[in-house]
C-alpha cells in the first residue's frame, strides 16, 4: 500500500544500492531489452511481469535518515512494483538513459517532482493519483466504468503518526497533515467490491488498481497492474500472502471478495504516450 503501515549519487539525487551481484545500471539496461516497443498501458503491464517471483519485501522505500530516491529491482512491494513498472514503461517507450529513468521516477513519486524531506513523498494513492492525472500521465477512469461517490476523510497518517519513522517532527507532521488536506479537497469515486465481477470486462491490460479501505482514515489499502484474460481482469501484484510478486490466481471481484478490509477499487488509466 502506498500508505505504509509499519548509494548511488547522480548529482544532489541519492539512489539506494540494489541488494544484488550486479549494479543498478545493469539491471535497468537489462530490464530495457526484455520488452518491445507499445502503448504505455501496454509497457507497464510487460514491465511488471518482469518482476514475477521477485520477494516482497515491506517499506524498502523507509529507513533512511534523509529522504532519497530508492530504486531497487530485487524487492518490491506494491507501491513500488507500480512505481517501477511505470516509471520504466515511460523509459522504455521515450528510450531514456538509467539517469533519465531515476529522474523519471522522481517525478512520479514526489509531489512537485522535488525530493524536498518526508513529507514530500507521494505516501497516499490519491495523492500520486492527483499528482500524475495533473501531469497528463493517466487519467482516472472510476466514475465512467459506474463508480459511486468515495466521500471519504483521508488523515490516517496524521492520527497514526507513532507509526511512522519518518514523521520526526511537527514540521513533518503539519506538512502531511497539508498533503491530507489537499487530498480531501478533491472528489473522488470507486467501485464497490460487490458491483466490480460487472465491470471487470471493461478494464484494459495495464490498468492500475487502487484497492479502497475499510479502514478509517485510510484511503487505499493495496494497488496492483491489470492482466485480461476471457474478459475478467486479473490482478499482477506484490503480494504479502505470496510474499513475492505475482498475477493473482482468482480474477479480481474474487480477490477482492476474499479479504474483509478492501471495499472497492479505483481505477487508473495511462495514457497511450507520455
Amino acid at each position: 500500500m502506498r500508505v505504509v503501515l509499519h548509494t548511488f549519487v547522480l548529482g544532489l539525487l541519492l539512489v539506494g544500492f540494489v541488494q544484488t551481484n550486479d549494479d543498478p545500471k545493469s539491471l535497468y539496461e537489462k530490464k530495457m531489452k526484455q520488452v518491445s516497443q507499445g502503448t504505455l498501458p501496454v509497457l507497464t503491464l510487460q514491465m511488471a511481469s518482469t518482476f514475477l517471483n521477485t520477494p516482497y519485501v515491506a517499506h524498502t522505500l523507509e529507513g533512511n535518515a534523509i529522504e532519497q530516491l530508492v530504486c531497487r529491482f530485487d524487492a518490491l512491494d506494491c507501491t513500488t512494483l507500480v512505481d517501477i513498472a511505470v516509471s520504466l514503461a515511460v523509459a522504455r517507450q521515450r528510450e531514456l538513459s538509467y539517469e533519465e529513468f531515476l529522474n523519471t521516477m522522481t517525478q512520479l513519486r514526489y509531489v512537485n517532482a522535488t525530493i524536498d524531506g518526508y513529507a514530500s513523498r507521494q505516501h497516499y494513492f490519491l495523492s500520486w493519483r492527483n499528482e500524475n492525472q495533473e501531469r497528463g500521465l493517466l487519467t482516472d477512469v472510476t466514475k465512467s466504468l459506474g463508480g459511486v461517490p468515495y466521500p471519504k476523510k483521508i488523515n490516517f497518517m496524521s492520527a497514526h503518526a507513532s507509526l511512522y519513522a519518518g514523521i520526526t517532527s511537527d514540521t513533518v507532521l503539519d506538512k502531511i497533515r497539508e498533503n491530507e488536506r489537499k487530498i480531501n479537497a478533491g472528489s473522488y469515486y470507486y467501485i464497490p467490491k460487490n458491483a466490480v465481477k460487472g465491470i471487470e470486462s471493461k478494464l484494459k491490460d495495464g490498468d492500475i488498481i487502487g484497492i479502497t479501505s475499510t479502514v478509517e482514515g485510510l484511503d487505499c489499502n493495496h494497488q496492483g497492474i491489470v492482466s485480461m484474460k476471457n474478459n475478467r481482469a486479473y490482478l499482477l501484484h506484490a503480494s504479502t500472502t505470496a510474499q513475492k510478486v505475482i498475477l493473482s490466481p482468482e480474477p479480481l471481484a474474487d480477490y477482492l471478495a476474499s479479504v474483509r478490509r478492501h471495499s472497492g477499487i479505483i481505477v487508473l488509466r495511462l495514457k497511450d504516450t507520455y
